[in-house]
Parts: C-alpha cells; sequence; structure tokens
C-alpha cells in the first residue's frame, strides 16, 4: 500500500505521508471503538449478563488495561526488534477475533475472559503506528502529525457511542461486537501489504536494556520525566469514560439511548478538536512564534480544569452542564499530540517505541485500569450506603487526580529544552 519511503538528510524536509496518516488513523478508530463497545453499551451488557457494578469495573477497566499495559510495553521492544508491521499485524488479527469473541459472552467469567485478548492486541497499535508516523514525518509537523493519528481516539469513543445509539436497537450489542471483528479481519488484509523500513539491530534491544537506558534519559533529561507524569494522571480522567453512560442515565436524567448517542456525538465533534486541533496549535505556536510546546499545554490545560468540575455537579441537560461535557473531552484529547512530541524530541530513535509502551503500561495500570476499579468500589459502597451520588462522587474523585497533569505539565515547561543526541 505504501512504499518504503527513504531517509532524507539532516535538515531535509519530508513530504507528510497523507496515505499512510490515514490508514493508521483507520486502525486507530476500529481500535478505539473496539474497546469502548463495552462502555458503549455497558446498561445492555450488565443487564444480559448480570453483573454487579464492581464486575462490571473489573471487566472495563482493569481486565483490560492491565493486560494493555504490559502488553504495550513489550509490543514497543518487539516493535525495535522484529519490526513494526509485524508486530501491529499480529495484534490486530487477535483484538478483531477476539472482539468477535466477546460478542457471544453468557456471564461475567466469559466476558472476562476474552477482554484480555483483545487488550494484548490493541496494546499493538500505539508503539508501532506512532513510531512509524515519528520516522516518516519532519519535525515541523509532528504534533500535528501524531495529534492526526491519536484523533483515532475520539472518532472511536465517538463511534462506538453512536453505532450503540443507532445499531444496538436494530441488532444488539452482540451482533454489533461481531461485525467490529470481522471489519478489523477485513482491515488486516490491507495492513499486511504495507512496506515499512527494517528495524535497527545495532544495539540488540532488550526490555532491560532499553528500560536502563531510558532511565538515564529521564535522569538528565527531567523534562521527558515531567511530560510522561502528567500524561499518565491526565489519564484518570479517561478512567471515568467507561461509566459515563452509567452516570447519565441514573443521576442525570438521560434515557440509555439518547445518552449513548449526545456523548458519542460530542466526544467525535470535541475530540477531534482535541487531538487535532491541539497538535496543529502546538506546531503553528512552534513555528511562528518559537512558543514551547509545553507552554501551550498548559495554558490549555488550565483553561480546561474548572470544567471538569462544572461537569460534574451542575443539572443534566443544561447549556453548562453541555459545556462541562465538551471540556471533559477536550481534557482526554488535547494531551496526546503536543506531549508525545514533548517527550519523543528528548529520545535517542531506539528508545522511543520503548519509552510509548512504557507510558502506555503505567497509564493503563495505575489510571486507567487502578482509576476504573476505585470507581467501581466506591460507587457500589456509596449506593449501598443510601448516597445519591454514587457516581457522581467517585468520578470527581478521579477528576481532581487527573488535574495533577497541569502541576507536571508547568514543570516539563520550566525544565530545559535539550534534544536528543
Amino acid at each position: 500500500m505504501v512504499d518504503r519511503a527513504g531517509q532524507p538528510g539532516e535538515g531535509q524536509d519530508r513530504a507528510v505521508p497523507v496515505g499512510l496518516l490515514l490508514f493508521l488513523l483507520t486502525l486507530h478508530i476500529i481500535n478505539q471503538i473496539d474497546r469502548q463497545l463495552v462502555a458503549a453499551f455497558a446498561t445492555d451488557i450488565m443487564h444480559d449478563l448480570e453483573l454487579s457494578r464492581s464486575q462490571f469495573a473489573l471487566i472495563a477497566g482493569l481486565a483490560f488495561s492491565g493486560v494493555y499495559a504490559f502488553a504495550a510495553l513489550y509490543a514497543g521492544v518487539l516493535a525495535d526488534r522484529l519490526g513494526r508491521v509485524r508486530v501491529l499485524s499480529a495484534g490486530l488479527g487477535v483484538w478483531s477475533l477476539f472482539t468477535a469473541l466477546a460478542g457471544l459472552a453468557q456471564g461475567f467469567w466469559t466476558m472476562l475472559a476474552a477482554r484480555p485478548f483483545v487488550a494484548a492486541g490493541e496494546a499493538t497499535l500505539v508503539p508501532t503506528a506512532s513510531n512509524i508516523i515519528l520516522a516518516r514525518v519532519s519535525e515541523r509537523h509532528k504534533a500535528a502529525a501524531l495529534g492526526l493519528f491519536f484523533a483515532g481516539i475520539p472518532l472511536g469513543i465517538g463511534g462506538g457511542f453512536l453505532i450503540a445509539g443507532q445499531l444496538g436497537p436494530l441488532i444488539g450489542w452482540r451482533w454489533t461486537f461481531i461485525a467490529m471483528g470481522a471489519l478489523g479481519l477485513v482491515a488486516l488484509a490491507v495492513l499486511v501489504r504495507l512496506k515499512d523500513d527494517p528495524p535497527d539491530l545495532s544495539h540488540r534491544p532488550t526490555l532491560a536494556g532499553n528500560l536502563s537506558a531510558l532511565a538515564e534519559v529521564f535522569r538528565a533529561r527531567p523534562r521527558a520525566l515531567w511530560a510522561s507524569l502528567a500524561i499518565i494522571f491526565a489519564h484518570f480522567h479517561t478512567a471515568t469514560s467507561p461509566f459515563v453512560q452509567l452516570w447519565l442515565t441514573s443521576e442525570k436524567g438521560y434515557a440509555a439511548g439518547p445518552a449513548a448517542q449526545l456523548y458519542g456525538l460530542m466526544f467525535v465533534i470535541f475530540g477531534l478538536a482535541g487531538t487535532f486541533g491541539a497538535g496543529l496549535l502546538g506546531d503553528w505556536a512552534k513555528r511562528r512564534h518559537g512558543l514551547d510546546r509545553a507552554v501551550t499545554m498548559f495554558v490549555l490545560l488550565l483553561i480546561l480544569a474548572p470544567l471538569l468540575v462544572l461537569y460534574r455537579l451542575v443539572p443534566g441537560g443544561t447549556p453548562l452542564f453541555l459545556l462541562g461535557m465538551a471540556g471533559s473531552i477536550l481534557f482526554m484529547t488535547v494531551i496526546y499530540g503536543p506531549i508525545f512530541a514533548i517527550i519523543e524530541e528528548l529520545l535517542p530513535p531506539r528508545l522511543k517505541a520503548t519509552s510509548t509502551g512504557l507510558n502506555m503500561l503505567v497509564l493503563n495500570i495505575f489510571a486507567i485500569g487502578g482509576g476504573a476499579l476505585a470507581i467501581g468500589l466506591a460507587s457500589e459502597w456509596l449506593l449501598a450506603n443510601g448516597s445519591a451520588r454514587s457516581w457522581t462522587l467517585p468520578l470527581l474523585g478521579a477528576d481532581a487526580f487527573a488535574l495533577l497533569a497541569v502541576l507536571f505539565i508547568f514543570l516539563a515547561m520550566r525544565s530545559p529544552r535539550d534534544l536528543a543526541d
């Protein structure tokens, strides 16, 4: 599908590989839809499989993100060793097959068994695809290119909820899972034709060796560490997304179908503005005014922070609630392009996929998985004790942790901007 690109000399600009970017964006959309279908069909799945809140939290959170985290780290190392397209192709096949099989689940244990395989396959996408992009795109366009790739998150999450709202009443959640699995296998037939540069084996990358080298980079260049912590803590807010439909229906007065369609539409619009828009803004501000991408991110997150609190506390359906929902989605999505570009410019090429994998490990175990499980357990306890805000209070607690990202991006902004050797 795409020919191997030659490596231009230092300072020579490269054409933006639009076809490649759009194909990887499509894979990211499929990836995110498959991941989010459990959340989008939360009400139906909890009813049909007779799940408790904590069981659903485990399926939607740690059962997925715990495996995803470790698989992403190993995927980064394997990509550096075996080749990015090979690793991604294997992952796409696995996650598509088990997405379809999840549609056949008959209870808690069978759904729980399918989710780790979906996670392991999906974990190959970001470490491989993001580094394919970084290898093909010039410095002046990197944040925008990554922003376009990470637009797969809002388009996929929003698409998942829209699919649930539209297809759910027609074919049900089970056939939707099966259809998405089949779509992924079709995409696999295209992916295996993709040409990529062979891996650099001069360093014989190993997990232990790469992690040790990465630790040295973090010690020497704390800016990379602060930026990594910012993206990790911001994902505590992402951990709230599997519970949105349950929260909207039980405490904000929405019916299940309209709730899914509203959140899906909002996520497509504002999530796309967040991922792609923030990447464009960061590149433009750096190119036109020499403004550090960390400064751009600090200002954006500082503006959005109050909207997270507003979102939780105002009545559903009001203009202020919709403003808060927009701010919530923007907070989740503006971080990817600029922050990954900040980290990437500080790393030697042989550590970039491993760094991405390590960040995915920590944010999935600590923020998404741990955060989601804590939300589920706290909500169940509050419900048992008669709280009228058994979803709102745990979600607000996760948001408080997410706001620490503002502090960490501030520290990154104040750290030296030395570049990788």
